[in-house]
């Protein structure tokens, strides 16, 4: 499987390979703490309910669709992640 946008698009003079490398796998964990964050705050909130006998509201996790690293790339793309010298 090939990622897109491809590692030359994302790479310029003073962005090289081994920079970007690293932006991404930081990028990577931030979603993945993020989503981690979402589904325990989702989990309480869930426990909660339960005891008032309510029904539980569905769980939407963001990484069910997308790796996070494949995310992490896309927004570096699109400009939501700098990555600094």
């Amino acid at each position: 499987m090939m990622l897109y946008p491809t590692v030359q698009q994302l790479t310029n003079e003073k962005v090289n390979r081994y920079k970007l490398v690293i932006a991404t796998a930081k990028g990577a964990r931030h979603i993945i703490d993020k989503a981690n964050e979402e589904r325990e705050r989702e989990e309480k909130h869930r426990l909660e309910v339960d005891r008032y006998g309510k029904e539980p509201r569905s769980e939407d996790d963001p990484l069910l669709n997308e790796k996070p690293v494949s995310i992490a790339v896309k927004k570096i793309y699109d400009g939501e992640y700098k990555i600094l010298d």
